[in-house]
């Protein structure tokens, strides 16, 4: 008599070759990750070398465009003009020399042109700050500015 129930051997096969092709799939993933992982390093490399070849390049261009402009006799006659201040028989070379930056020298005050009368009588000035510095047990960080005196004008 045949029984309702499946047959066990039937579910383990299924189960076993689950399992197995599970194990495969994972042991092709662990053989092939460092050589996966390696062709991205390579390829990343390559186009490391690529581009540095194409700045290489474009350096040497730029070399060679600097030669040319050396075989013109034109240029050779400005840079000697200008880096070495060579001048032909008969011409006079000026040479200015300013250690003023353009800021510098923009931004300097007008002085004026009126005479200014001093506000406060330096003898009498000078005289109070010989005393205070004298008779004061204070550090000099202590002292603010200097008091008025009353002093006749």
């Amino acid at each position: 008599m045949p029984s309702s129930r499946p047959d066990p051997v039937g579910q383990l096969r299924v189960s076993w070759l689950l399992l197995v092709v599970v194990g495969l799939v994972v042991a092709g993933v662990v053989v092939l990750a460092p050589t996966v992982g390696l062709l991205l390093e390579q390829r990343r490399d390559i186009a490391a070398a690529e581009a540095q070849v194409v700045e290489q390049q474009e350096n040497v261009e730029a070399l060679q465009d600097e030669v040319a402009r050396w075989d013109d006799p034109a240029y050779i006659e400005a840079q000697a003009r200008d880096r070495l201040f060579y001048v032909y028989p008969g011409e006079t070379s000026f040479v200015l020399l300013d250690d003023r930056s353009a800021l510098e020298s923009a931004s300097a005050p007008v002085p004026s042109a009126t005479l200014e009368q001093p506000t406060r009588d330096w003898a009498s000035a000078a005289a109070s700050s010989f005393l205070v510095a004298g008779l004061t047990s204070a550090g000099p960080t202590s002292f603010g500015e200097p008091a008025e005196t009353d002093t006749p004008e």
